[in-house]
């Protein structure tokens, strides 16, 4: 089994600032400052993680735990939402 890679300080505060955020699909919807947990965007790869820097802050709502979230319905997630490389990118944004 593969040892875990620790994440470096550049990392974690990255990761932090992002989750400071609050949840970006609960942002486009009007409501800031939700609480978020972290999704790392998914890369080519079927089920293979991108790097720490690659990504969004989503609620557990938009994350995982409801019918409308990232993992239990990516389809309408992403057409409600929008891709994970856009969400991405205005992720980015907002922490310039």
């Amino acid at each position: 089994m593969a040892k875990k890679k620790s994440k470096t300080l550049a990392e974690k505060k990255h990761m932090q600032k992002v989750a400071e955020l609050g949840c970006i699909a609960c942002r486009k919807l009007g409501h800031f400052g939700t609480p978020a947990e972290l999704h790392h965007i998914q890369s080519g790869m079927l089920g293979k993680k991108t790097d720490n820097f690659s990504v969004i802050p989503l609620c557990p709502y938009h994350h995982r735990t409801s019918n409308y979230s990232y993992h239990q319905n990516p389809m309408w997630f992403t057409k409600v939402f929008g891709t994970q490389t856009e969400l991405l990118q205005e992720t980015l944004e907002w922490l310039k």
